[in-house]
């Protein structure tokens, strides 16, 4: 019985064998007598009531339908079958309410894991038995009348992720479709029609009024603004405004890093996606253009990864920290890890102890020169969250871990296989190690603020590496210059940096200097 459990139904047995239980028809129910309490058996069974004062399947009921299916028996081979049980409406509940009920990341999480192990043990009868590693789960009809080891009468996310099982068995929807399947979001058209109105009215008047007559509070207007977009779920224009309070915090101030091209582009991308956000007719439209807060961090397979290299960063839209690269060596691609704090509310540097991640002990940074293996962990394309537990193995060298082919001597190689990515590629696939034949130090630009080194091919191909000055680059750019100081012609480093595509040409970030590099035989 997929109303009761075990111990209940064990219980109305011996119930029965000191009763003499008796039947009367109602009309499409039966009223069965148990000494002294009644119960009214009728369909669908988890409909039946009692006289007695237990709520849900109580052992009177069970012993009363247990009862009822031995007279049934005794009626012989000639007995018409009880009536097949029709499971179809179990096909059709919603996709969306199953995903609600689950959660997107539980959700996702399930159709990974259900494309790497394959559907749980499934039995299908009366009801639907689904036996998921975490519950039970008994699928009846009606549905509220379903049943799960964790006991929840609701609808939980156990009973979910059982009929979602049930319904890829039978060929309701597809793996490929639902992971690809995006989720529809219930927008506040009024709500995102004023956030994108009042943005693009700001934009507006900053372009208007000029540098000249910019007012003191410009930069707090633009940070309320973007909480009214982050509540009206409008992520993209949220970090525009967090980035135009920067840009006009920093002209208020007179700062050297502000530039007044960047300040007329921001507010030109602002007032364009405000407008055509208020011109949306349609959620996909309005989904387009809102962006996303965050992706989601699905499971991915066990990882051996090894920490090569790390870059602090200070984001415009409010955030500051550090991006850790790891080279994963089963799959040969790179994954990152950030660890960032929000500036939003506090805009003073803080040197924080940054712990490992995973359940490793110590910090992040001891964990160069190893090699780890991550277990349960997940990841956003390229992105690893914290989720997992890694252990640490034996020492390593990079030159160990990165192959070979992918050591740049050669400049123009280098281009022609990152150059697809150089534009709409992620970060990772902009990270490249070079190893130059020589490096042409040049003086640094007081006026631009720009640290500057060249590094130079076999062939006298030419790469700038370039550092721009701020207070989170001071430690790289003088641990750079005691580099240039100490450059050996015969004994150059190599270089894991990003490439960046600029209108004054191509240049690279170095995300790490390696004093060291050996060619393994």
């Amino acid at each position: 019985m997929g109303l009761s459990n075990k111990g209940t139904v064990n219980r109305a047995k011996k119930d029965l064998a000191g009763l003499a239980p008796t039947a009367e028809i109602q009309g499409e129910s039966v009223l069965v007598t148990l000494g002294d309490v009644q119960c009214t058996i009728r369909a669908p069974l988890g409909d039946s009531g009692c006289t007695c004062p237990a709520q849900g399947m109580c052992r009177h009921r069970t012993a009363a339908i247990l009862w009822l299916q031995g007279q049934l028996a005794q009626d012989g081979p000639e007995a018409a079958p009880p009536p097949a049980v029709d499971l179809s409406p179990l096909l059709e509940v919603p996709i969306d309410k199953i995903r609600r009920a689950m959660g997107d990341k539980a959700f996702y999480a399930l159709l990974f894991r259900l494309g790497r192990d394959g559907l749980p043990p499934v039995e299908e009868s009366s009801m639907v038995q689904v036996t998921l590693p975490e519950a039970t789960v008994k699928l009846l009809i009606p549905l509220e009348h379903s049943v799960c080891t964790c006991r929840s009468r609701d609808l939980c996310r156990h009973k979910a992720a059982a009929l979602l099982c049930y319904q890829l068995l039978k060929g309701k929807h597809t793996l490929e479709a639902l992971t690809a399947q995006k989720e529809d979001s219930a927008w506040d058209q009024e709500q995102v029609s004023a956030a994108a109105q009042a943005t693009a009215e700001l934009a507006a008047d900053l372009l208007e009024a000029g540098l000249s007559r910019l007012a003191p509070t410009a930069p707090d207007s633009a940070s309320r603004l973007a909480s009214l977009c982050h509540t009206a779920g409008l992520p993209r224009l949220e970090r525009g405004l967090r980035i135009l309070s920067t840009l006009l915090d920093r002209a208020l101030r007179r700062s050297a890093a502000f530039r007044t091209e960047e300040l007329l582009g921001r507010l030109a991308d602002l007032y364009q996606l405000a407008c055509r956000l208020s011109k949306a007719s349609s959620p996909e439209q309005v989904q387009e253009l809102a962006g996303t807060f965050r992706d989601t961090y699905l499971p991915c397979p066990d990882l051996t990864l090894h920490l090569l290299g790390e870059r602090a960063f200070h984001a415009d839209s409010g955030y500051a920290g550090t991006v850790y690269y790891f080279w994963e060596t089963t799959q040969s691609r790179w994954y990152t890890y950030t660890y960032a704090r929000p500036t939003i509310y506090d805009n003073k540097p803080r040197l924080r102890y940054i712990p490992a991640p995973w359940g490793l002990e110590g910090r992040i940074g001891s964990l160069y020169d190893l090699s780890l293996t991550l277990h349960n962990g997940k990841a956003a394309q390229s992105r690893l969250s914290s989720t997992g537990e890694a252990a640490r193995g034996k020492a390593c060298r990079p030159w160990e871990v990165l192959p070979s082919h992918l050591w740049w001597e050669d400049f123009a190689a280098m281009f022609d296989a990152v150059s697809p990515y150089l534009l709409e590629g992620t970060e990772t696939d902009r990270l490249v190690l070079l190893r130059p034949a020589a490096c042409r130090p040049q003086p640094f630009d007081q006026t631009r603020q720009l640290f500057r080194l060249l590094l130079l091919d076999e062939e006298g191909r030419c790469l700038p590496l370039e550092v721009t000055y701020r207070e989170e680059e001071r430690e790289l750019i003088e641990a750079l210059e005691k580099l240039v100081r100490d450059l050996k012609p015969n004994d150059l480093p190599a270089f894991l940096g990003l490439l960046d595509l600029t209108e004054e040409g191509l240049r690279v970030y170095p995300v790490e200097v390696y004093s060291e590099w050996r060619c393994c035989p």
